[in-house]
């Protein structure tokens, strides 16, 4: 007999794979999270070296050999000529790099069940660094997180792991990549789970704290444990009088946040309609920039000294409201042009500046309960909760940057008026209304089937043939069942597959007793693994023509544990989705009830 060919696009295929599940994916947190730390340690020395190369370097130079007269030139020429670098990278090696990164990620782990194309994180990390190594104006956390999640996907599909498995990982890497950029362990495993994953239903949390651990580890380690900024500590926030304040506060980041992200994409779409090519556009955009820095120098990069400076007391009012507005303007032009950057530092950012602004304000009237320090820091809070609908990690990673957990509650009084009010005018966020722009409809409420393992539909201890078994017992066993195909099973492995037309050729032979089972079953075997998604199950069945399947262990690869038709598959969609649509409509009911609009006759 020929060697069995068993096939499973699902099946873990190593040694490693067949670990318990939860020591494998805790053993590859640790490595994801050790990935993520040092993605970020790398990508802030690639961004220094970019620095060098084409802003310090020429800059010292220039000012040596020939005349600090020129180094305008410098400035000028540096985002240009990194705006035209990463345009090309982009556009040749990994259009997916192009922007902010998290967008990507999002679509990557709920839509593409943590796939993505494995030449993405290392073309993101170089176009990332050219973009604000030569002073464009981005952030590191789309990147970073672009980066952890990429090097997590290529990883999980070299050790071919499963949807689930994968999309865990995935979401590990960014948390990884984020606590290690921000010293905020905390705040990543919610980003993770608030900006990235977006499922309201229970996703496993512990691999997400341990890469999240494991990644600010590493960023302690080589860069100290110092906040992410300077802030005055000390004070004390939570008083009764200040709880109007912070709503307050709230209201106004709400309505900013909606005027940034309409405004981002609006400058995008004007940008987009330029007559050029991707590049150039790209190199336009950096030549922009760098007209810009010649009189605002601190919209340069990330921007954090002036958010140092404004919580310092640095800064007038005029000048923190033109650094929102020209903050803006830089960092639609870097993105929008076709730069590869984040914006969650650009929105810290313009949240610390309009805070400040609105804390000056109050004080001119005379209010004490607050200072503008704490207020600024607020709003920056706001303003991020408000753009990216992730209320709990702005207060959690907000709390982390600048080591103060007594702002936990005055965070959350503005933290959730800003969501609830950018909620009540824009549909979407600012990472989603990219996705959707692309033709791509999201919804926290994903594939119905995808999280539903394959072995609570299969038909267990299913009806088998040997073999070494007459035709005429499988014909006998069709007739008696109703059955058209058999898993073949010798000593409880699975070795072939025998079907309705398989026994056909044997019936049209002279004779029944010339012919056993295993001369005429099919031994090239699609089989899915207990743990598989129904989803992916359905999928497959679609692919390949098939009504039926055998279920193999997943330790095991061989060992037959159930059989799946594609009648129990879409049973189970059907159910699904009927158990979905009973929740909607019991939750539109139950809403409908609490604002009186619906009435009852009597």
């Amino acid at each position: 007999m020929s060697e069995t060919n068993i096939r499973n696009p699902a099946l873990p295929r190593s040694r490693f794979n067949r670990l318990d599940s939860d020591i494998r994916i805790m053993i590859l947190a640790i490595l994801v999270g050790i990935i993520g730390g040092l993605g970020a340690i790398l990508f802030r020395l690639m961004i220094d070296s970019v620095n060098y190369l084409l802003v310090e370097g020429p800059t010292t130079l220039t000012e040596k050999y020939i005349s600090d007269r020129f180094t305008p030139i410098v400035t000028v020429a540096a985002p240009a000529i990194g705006g035209l670098i990463v345009g090309a990278l982009i556009f040749y090696f990994a259009r997916e790099a192009k922007g902010h990164g998290v967008p990507e990620i999002i679509e990557s782990v709920n839509l593409q069940k943590g796939r993505m194309r494995i030449r993405v994180p290392f073309v993101k990390i170089i176009a990332s660094a050219v973009t604000i190594g030569s002073t464009g104006s981005a952030g590191r956390e789309g990147p970073i997180a672009q980066i952890g999640g990429g090097f997590a996907s290529v990883l999980s599909q070299k050790l071919n792991l499963s949807a689930e498995e994968s999309k865990i990982l995935v979401v590990s890497g960014v948390s990884a990549g984020i606590a290690a950029t921000f010293n905020a362990p905390l705040g990543g495993v919610l980003f993770g789970l608030e900006v990235i994953r977006r499922d309201k239903r229970s996703f496993t949390i512990l691999p997400l704290v341990t890469s999240s651990v494991v990644g600010t580890a590493i960023g302690e380690f080589f860069l100290g444990t110092s906040p992410a900024f300077i802030f005055p500590t000390g004070a004390s926030y939570l008083h009764i009088i200040n709880v109007p304040v912070f709503i307050f506060l709230g209201v106004i980041m709400g309505v900013a946040s909606v005027i940034w992200t309409r405004g981002f994409y609006w400058m995008e779409d004007l940008l987009e309609r330029i007559p050029t090519t991707p590049i150039i556009l790209a190199g336009l955009g950096g030549l922009s920039i760098g007209i810009i820095e010649l009189w605002y120098p601190e919209m340069s990069g990330i921007s954090y000294s002036a958010i140092d400076d404004a919580f310092a007391l640095k800064l007038s009012l005029q000048v923190v409201l033109v650094f929102a507005i020209v903050k803006f303007i830089a960092t639609a032009l870097t993105i929008g042009s076709g730069g590869s950057g984040g914006v969650f530092a650009p929105t810290l950012f313009i949240g610390v500046m309009l805070g400040t602004g609105l804390g000056h304000i109050l004080d001119s009237t005379g209010y004490i309960g607050l200072s503008i320090p704490v207020i600024a820091l607020l709003c920056m809070a706001a303003l991020f909760a408000g753009s990216a609908r992730a209320p709990l990690t702005a207060v959690v990673m907000t709390s982390e940057m600048v080591n103060d957990f007594q702002l936990i509650i005055p965070l959350m009084f503005a933290v959730l008026s800003a969501w609830i009010v950018s909620k009540a005018l824009m549909n979407d966020d600012i990472y989603i209304i990219k996705l959707k722009r692309r033709g791509l409809e999201f919804s926290s409420s994903i594939d119905v089937l995808e999280d539903i393992p394959v072995s609570s539909i299969m038909i267990k201890n299913p009806d088998y043939v040997s073999s070494k078994d007459r035709l005429e017992i499988v014909i006998d066993l069709m007739k008696k069942t109703g059955h058209t195909g058999f898993p073949v099973v010798d000593n409880h492995h699975l070795v072939g597959i025998i079907t309705e037309h398989d026994v056909t050729k044997g019936v049209d032979s002279t004779k029944l007793d010339d012919w056993v089972v295993g001369d005429l079953c099919s031994k090239n075997i699609i089989a899915v693994a207990r743990t598989c998604p129904i989803s992916t199950v359905l999928l497959i069945m679609t692919k390949h023509n098939i009504n039926r399947m055998p279920v193999i262990s997943s330790k095991r690869a061989h060992h037959l544990v159930g059989w799946v038709t594609r009648s129990d598959v879409m049973n189970a969609y059907f159910a699904a989705k009927a158990s979905k649509m009973y929740e909607d409509a019991e939750r539109d009911l139950f809403e409908s009830l609490q604002d009186g609009s619906v009435e009852f006759g009597e």
